[in-house]
């Protein structure tokens, strides 16, 4: 199994999001290794995982109820190329599990990875 690391993740980001909205989002990371065809369940509708991968979740109105705009960020873990997804709900609506943390805040790392809270 290949592990990826945060710095990894984070570059990954910035090479695939603009500016704006990595500082306009909250950026979510399930650390989980999701197998090829493995079903996601994203609101009401299902997407199947490509390739052996790991997922981002981009909120990009954190601030605003669902659905708005949002966006997937799926990593294919053997050569780090990333697909995107549009969609307009979380995969978790609030039991989150434990691989899954946030990475950035508007653009900022946050102080603990599990800090979910959006008015803080």
């Amino acid at each position: 199994m290949m592990n990826i690391s945060k710095d990894q993740i984070l570059n990954l980001v910035n090479d695939t999001l603009s500016q704006d909205q990595v500082e306009r989002s909250f950026i979510y990371w399930d650390k989980k290794i999701f197998q090829k065809g493995e079903k996601i369940g994203v609101g009401s509708s299902v997407f199947m995982m490509p390739f052996r991968g790991t997922i981002l979740f981009v909120d990009l109105a954190p601030r605003y109820n669902w659905a708005h705009p949002s966006l997937y960020l799926l990593v294919n873990v053997e050569n780090f190329k990333v697909e995107m997804r549009e969609t307009s709900f979380p995969m978790y609506k609030s039991e989150y599990p434990p691989s899954y943390v946030i990475l950035l805040k508007y653009g900022k790392e946050p102080i603990h990875e599990r800090d979910f809270r959006i008015f803080s």
